[in-house]
């Protein structure tokens, strides 16, 4: 197995003291590996943010420790933080933090300022990411002109643009419609799974578990295991999508080996031809 990407250990978040302390996030453990998508799930005020903020060194932890790709943030002095966001974490957060004075190619070279080659070593990268999200034709457009998918895919893109290890996602489809939403995920999927990169999300969206490889629940700060024994998890060997093997009615035999699909489309892609999806 690789080396996680992100190795959270005893994680524990207090706000307050005394008899007003609140522990929004309590003694939490986890690894990330490259190319998994995680998704963190729970009520309001469970500590979903704040453990995301902790990951991305916005937070410091009341105690724990949390390496990225094999560094200690948690050791680091505050003014060494600002680089380490910059260049292994990518952020993408529901209302889009795009900068309006910028165009949308100048929103997603923002961050390559602190990249070693900087903003004009960067102009390539930006050019393949304009043209994989889909955003060519709007490359001069400024953020107010911009639909709430086009600009969650500029918000994308800067995340991007540093080839960082990690993508951190606080309710990336919240301000999104249902179809966008869907858009937005399936974008997060394949830079996952074709890229390497490792993606945790925060959201409320159930819609999200079809693309998460796990799925974490957080109530009252700490995590909670039981909930996903309601799930057996199984990939669709079609389009990849996660399937839960205990409600689908979507599967078949091959080879002595049973397969599940999210929908009557992918079996029978599969039927047509098994060998080209079980190699």
């Amino acid at each position: 197995m690789p080396e996680p990407v992100i190795k959270a250990r005893n994680l524990t978040k207090s706000f307050g003291s005394g008899h007003t302390v609140v522990v929004a996030v309590d003694n939490v453990t986890l690894d990330i590996q490259p190319g998994e998508i995680i998704l963190v799930m729970g009520p309001s005020g469970s500590g979903k943010t704040t453990l995301l903020s902790m990951l991305g060194g916005l937070l410091k932890p009341t105690q724990g420790t949390i390496e990225i790709d094999n560094a200690d943030i948690t050791t680091l002095k505050e003014s060494a933080l600002p680089e380490i966001r910059a260049l292994k974490i990518g952020f993408i957060f529901q209302a889009f933090n795009l900068l309006d004075a910028l165009t949308v190619q100048e929103n997603i070279l923002f961050p390559a300022q602190l990249h070693a080659g900087g903003i004009n070593e960067a102009r390539d990268r930006a050019d393949v990411l304009i043209n994989q999200l889909g955003l060519h034709k709007r490359r001069n457009a400024l953020p107010q002109t911009l639909s709430g998918g086009e600009k969650q895919r500029v918000a994308i893109a800067r995340a991007l643009i540093n080839e960082p290890k990690v993508i951190l996602a606080d309710e990336p489809t919240g301000n999104l419609d249902s179809q966008t939403g869907q858009e937005v995920m399936m974008i997060l999927h394949d830079i996952a799974h074709e890229q390497g990169y490792s993606v945790v999300l925060v959201s409320h969206d159930p819609r999200v578990e079809d693309i998460a490889d796990r799925i974490l629940w957080l109530e009252d700060g700490k995590l909670d295991d039981r909930q996903q024994e309601r799930h057996k998890w199984s990939r669709d060997p079609v389009c990849g999508m996660r399937v839960d093997e205990r409600t689908t009615t979507i599967k078949t035999e091959y080879h002595n080996k049973q397969y599940f699909f999210c929908s009557d489309k992918c079996l029978q892609r599969f039927n047509a031809d098994p060998g080209q999806y079980t190699k």
